[in-house]
């Protein structure tokens, strides 16, 4: 099967948009051909993706470049948008998958067929053009892919027929794992972006409760003075091929989601219906999460299965968690046994096929 996959990242960025693109891709092009469309592109660069994001794919997929610029403003990504269409449609490919929803619009208007996946609610012109104007429910739009129930709740014009949810993934091959049997708690991790609403200033509050505890930061840090304690180290960003060792080095994965957060656009709040690609990395760690109890995170973590959940967002809550597995008042083994096992059920070639299944069945 011949696969376009259209995604708005320079692939040099350092957002979990970027390994979900990436890990999409490889996924696809195990038993696919594949073509990745992105704005630009520098050919030298695919041996460093491979390595840099653990890809594993035999097959290469082919990456082009649209536009030989970065999409930084509307107008350009406009332009990349009209690109793209322009290219598919004198292209012939069995399947078009795009993370656009200008590119889904443009495409829309040149009667191209193709699947939108959509990670966030639609504001601006966007809204405008897919919600106001109900180009989502264009009959060339044959599948729209939520990455959680609580965010396909959001959408509730759309045609039920064409909804498909699906959390984020792993690759489950890329964790070692070790024995973590009756191990004494030393290490807290967070790996993640600084963005608001993700919790940092509640991690450090939370190193100066714990001081016989080591914690650790992995993310680029918005700003440069962070009130920090002895025992908290703030390690900046860490190319994902380094993720699963600290992961599974670690004892405690913090997930600490506020009510307030914001990823790429700071006009959107995510909180209730993310489904943010870390939690999948760190239940295939194997190690205890202690997470936030919001409504897109929850359909996956369960508490006293495969996670700690806390019921607050202040710091005594989490406190609280952390005293509670040091007292060991959970069967932490079990905890750790059946996040990987949900792991499991969380796999990008999984995620992949889904996608194709539910093409063909469109076709059909």
């Amino acid at each position: 099967m011949k696969i376009a996959y259209i995604a708005e990242t320079s692939l040099t960025n350092k957002s979990a948009y970027t390994v979900h693109v990436l890990k999409m891709c490889d996924a696809f092009s195990n038993t696919n051909d594949l073509t990745l469309l992105i704005p630009s592109y520098k050919k030298s660069n695919f041996k460093k993706l491979k390595k840099n994001f653990m890809l594993t794919s035999k097959k290469k997929f082919n990456i082009k470049s649209i536009i030989n610029r970065k999409t930084k403003n509307f107008l350009i990504r406009i332009y990349f948008s009209l690109k793209v269409s322009n290219f598919l449609n004198l292209k012939n490919f069995d399947l078009i998958l795009t993370r656009s929803i200008l590119t889904s619009f443009f495409l829309s208007i040149f009667k191209i067929k193709h699947i939108l996946e959509i990670h966030s609610e639609l504001r601006g012109l966007t809204r405008l053009l897919m919600i106001n104007l109900n180009y989502i429910n264009s009959e060339y739009v044959k599948k729209i892919i939520f990455i959680s129930k609580t965010l396909k709740k959001r959408f509730k014009i759309i045609d039920k027929k064409k909804i498909l949810v699906l959390h984020d993934a792993v690759d489950i091959n890329n964790f070692k794992l070790k024995n973590k049997k009756n191990k004494n708690i030393k290490n807290i991790t967070y790996v993640g972006s600084f963005h608001e609403g993700k919790g940092i200033e509640l991690i450090l509050e939370l190193a100066k409760k714990f001081k016989g505890l080591k914690f650790n930061i992995y993310g680029e840090p918005l700003k440069k003075n962070y009130i920090k304690s002895k025992n908290l180290i703030i390690h900046g960003f860490i190319n994902y091929n380094k993720v699963p060792k600290k992961l599974i080095n670690s004892d405690i994965l913090l997930l600490p989601s506020l009510k307030k957060q914001y990823g790429r656009s700071k006009s959107v709040n995510i909180s209730e219906y993310n489904s943010p690609l870390k939690m999948f990395d760190y239940l295939a760690s194997g190690n205890i999460i202690i997470s936030s109890k919001l409504s897109g995170i929850n359909e996956v973590l369960k508490h006293n299965y495969n996670s700690i959940i806390t019921n607050g967002f202040d710091v005594k809550n989490w406190e609280i968690a952390i005293r509670d597995i040091q007292q060991k008042k959970y069967h932490l083994e079990i905890i750790r046994k059946n996040a990987i096992k949900t792991a499991k059920k969380f796999t990008w070639i999984e995620r992949s096929k889904k996608i194709i299944n539910s093409n063909h069945i469109q076709k059909i």
